[in-house]
């Protein structure tokens, strides 16, 4: 389950967590990491209890999203008792999308404040300034109650122990049913919020809803008669790409290069992969040099748009909305999210293309990453651990339940229409409730889009076709400080040689030196860790 490069934080965070303990945070001999890997592998982790009110209309697995054609009727009020304490709980979060009002001016924020008991105070910035912003509030030893840890921040075991809440006693075990919807959360995703031989965090879910393939426009494949392609190896693919570009109409296949597609077409690891103890990462694997010639032939082809390489992710989901690409390589929450920015009407729909062998047979599927953030608590907080885990089990509710209905799309009439008992949002609504509650805590997502149920269909048909198939990232719940530190500088300079042999600037045979630079510049490092944490926690 790789961890998004773009949620990888600088060196600056890590500069500032040494600022604030005095001492750099994971100081010490071989012999204390090893005791540390040990004693991760000994905590118990959170009873799942799934929660058994809600029936869904398309069942899930343990890998498999539960689907719902329609918003269930008579929610179920899961929670009657106000979660907080009544005085005022400071959170910090990341928004993904524009800032929304203030609460004095958000009728959203301000019926949540009612509900929750306590007023929620909520500290935000953009993805692209939350790093910063965080780095400087570490810094300033300023943290707020309620703090969202994004994927690949460095050093977080020692930033964790300074200032966060051990909530070990709390969850571990049965102990976690005292919060049902927080047992809800499946097992595996507990894994990633042990460090330091305890539970010192909170999961927020992803796995499957960010596995991700290629999405595509099936109303313009449509309009050319094609109705659920599936190419049965890389030629056929390449056939397809080909007819779908019109490149003096101003359309093309794909809005980028989908060198992981061709790398789950090949059955690369998903990362890292684990074989008897030995790791391996997906750039060293074989078949790296086989997608990026793939790859090479595509942009020379021309069956992707000439400004991918110079275009921001936003630019590219433009091309995709607006039909200038047919294919964008994006996951299931993207998935819903297209529908939500569509502009192109009833006619707008969208599916995904499942993985074919590069020669023959099928593809691998890379499981999503496990967790969007973790969430812990200050240490140093006047609000009880009791509390914060019952505000962060409220915000867990999940889909079916009033609570859900509430925090996810606010209140009937000024934030949301009924059609039928789908809830549609407003864009008063769409505004003012994007205030970042599912980065404080959130059950596993659900398949579903209102008022259009051949989209959870779909979506759950391609989860059924590739769940035996997913492979998963070995070092999951594995923790590297050489990865924490240095991880995103040497994929960053990977990525850089893969773009030039890409757009033929250089050969594919460069690939083999990027990568012995690669290994030798911390790549080899980091497998040694992994495989010495892996050991110590006795090969799981």
């Amino acid at each position: 389950m790789p961890v998004s490069r773009r949620t990888f934080l600088g060196g600056g965070l890590a500069a500032a967590a040494v600022a604030v303990t005095g001492t750099p945070l994971l100081a010490g001999c071989a012999s204390d990491k090893k005791n540390t890997a040990a004693a991760n592998a000994a905590v118990k982790l959170p009873t799942y209890t799934k929660y058994g009110e809600i029936t869904p209309d398309l069942p899930g697995t343990d890998v498999v999203l539960d689907g719902f054609l329609k918003y269930p009727a008579n929610p179920v009020r899961a929670i009657t008792d106000a979660p907080g304490d009544g005085k005022p709980i400071t959170f910090m979060t990341n928004i993904p999308g524009a800032i929304p009002p203030a609460a004095d001016k958000n009728q959203f924020w301000q019926e949540l404040n009612k509900r929750l008991g306590s007023e929620l105070q909520i500290s935000m910035a953009s993805n692209d300034e939350y790093k910063d912003k965080f780095a400087t509030r570490v810094a300033g030893n300023d943290l707020s109650d309620i703090i969202n840890i994004p994927s690949g921040t460095p050093q977080v075991p020692g930033l964790l122990k300074a200032k966060a809440m051990d909530l070990t006693e709390h969850l571990s075990g049965d102990a976690v049913k005292k919060y049902p919807f927080l047992a809800n959360i499946p097992t595996l995703y507990w894994k990633g919020c042990v460090f330091n031989g305890a539970i010192y965090g909170v999961p927020v879910p992803r796995g499957m809803s960010r596995t991700s393939l290629p999405l595509y426009r099936a109303d313009l494949l449509a309009a050319k008669g094609i109705k659920d392609p599936a190419p049965k190896n890389f030629e056929e693919f390449f056939d397809l790409c080909k007819e779908l570009t019109a490149a003096k109409e101003n359309r093309w296949a794909w809005t980028r290069v989908p060198t992981s597609y061709l790398r789950m077409m090949l059955g690369l690891p998903n990362n890292w992969k684990e074989e008897g103890g030995k790791f391996t990462s997906v750039y060293e694997a074989d078949g790296n040099q086989d997608a990026l010639e793939a790859g090479r032939k595509m942009v020379a082809t021309g069956v992707i748009n000439p400004d991918t390489f110079s275009a921001k992710a936003a630019q590219r989901k433009q091309w995709f909305n607006g039909g200038i690409a047919a294919f964008d390589y994006d996951s299931f929450v993207a998935w819903n999210q297209y529908y939500s920015d569509n502009t192109a009407g009833d006619a707008f729909s969208v599916n995904m293309l499942d993985v074919p062998g590069f020669s023959s047979g099928d593809g691998k599927v890379w499981m999503g990453a496990a967790l969007n953030n973790v969430t812990a608590f200050n240490k140093a907080s006047s609000h009880s651990v009791e509390t914060l885990l019952k505000i962060a089990n409220w915000m867990a509710a999940p889909f079916g339940t009033e609570e859900y209905l509430f925090r996810k799309y606010g209140v009937q009439g000024r934030h949301y229409t009924l059609q039928g008992t789908d809830p549609v949002p407003t864009k008063v609504g769409v505004v003012e409730t994007g205030i970042g509650l599912q980065y404080i805590a959130d059950s596993t997502l659900a398949l579903y889009w209102a008022g259009k149920p051949d989209v959870p269909q779909n979506q759950h048909k391609i989860q059924e076709k590739v769940a035996d198939r997913l492979l998963y990232d070995a070092s999951y719940g594995l923790y590297s400080d050489t990865s924490s530190k240095k991880w995103s500088q040497l994929t960053d300079a990977l990525t850089d040689t893969e773009n030039q042999i890409l757009q033929g600037k250089k050969p594919v045979s460069e690939w083999a030196s990027a990568v012995k630079t690669f290994l030798s510049s911390g790549g080899e490092k980091i497998r040694g860790e992994l495989q010495d944490a892996f050991a110590t926690a006795g090969g799981k």
